[in-house]
């Protein structure tokens, strides 16, 4: 898929749009906040490897994936970028522990 990169200076962030420019014209993983290490006491004080977790707006984040290398079961990523997501179906198709879906903001697609 190969879209205008025009947009990558603009910052929409609603708009998914914005994030499948983004995800085109900078592959390498992004991580919103911070990465999962630095996270990780949080995390493990109030969710339980065993919990299904949902994570909204994964973009193409490696935070699932190490949450997978440290004991979590059931990751769903959602986000509303179809670029992050197919490059995530790809990218995690060997770890069953992730699912990956593409949301349209209103509902599922």
């Amino acid at each position: 898929m190969k879209r205008d990169s025009s947009s990558c200076d603009t910052y929409n962030y609603g708009d998914s749009a914005y994030w499948d420019s983004k995800y085109l014209c900078e592959p390498g993983p992004f991580d919103w906040y911070q990465r999962y290490s630095a996270l990780r006491p949080f995390i493990r004080k109030y969710i339980s490897t065993s919990s299904r977790v949902l994570m909204v707006g994964c973009g193409n984040a490696v935070m699932s994936e190490d949450m997978v290398k440290d004991g979590y079961e059931d990751i769903f990523n959602i986000d509303i970028s179809s670029v992050a997501i197919e490059m995530m179906k790809k990218k995690c198709a060997h770890i069953p522990q992730l699912k990956c879906i593409l949301s349209n903001r209103v509902g599922l697609i």
